[in-house]
């Protein structure tokens, strides 16, 4: 069964979104959803040299859920 699809911001807003709920969203974070093979995958980029390994986790988590879930519409 082929899964819904949702536009790139509209998946950058809903991983904004559940950040936001379990976690202070920090401001040097940007995340960007892009075409990978078949399916999508997340970038995180960071401001500076700072060091956030645990929230790009809780992204990178994030976006596993929602790929298993949303296709990226092209």
């Amino acid at each position: 069964m082929k899964k819904p699809s949702k536009t790139r911001e509209e998946l950058e807003a809903a991983i904004r979104l559940e950040m936001e709920d379990i976690s202070d969203w920090r401001t040097g974070l940007a995340v960007s959803v892009v075409p990978h093979e078949d399916t999508w995958k997340v970038e995180i980029m960071k401001e500076g040299p700072q060091q956030d390994a645990e929230r790009c986790e809780m992204i990178e988590a994030i976006a596993d859920r929602l790929r298993s879930q949303f296709d990226l519409k092209p």
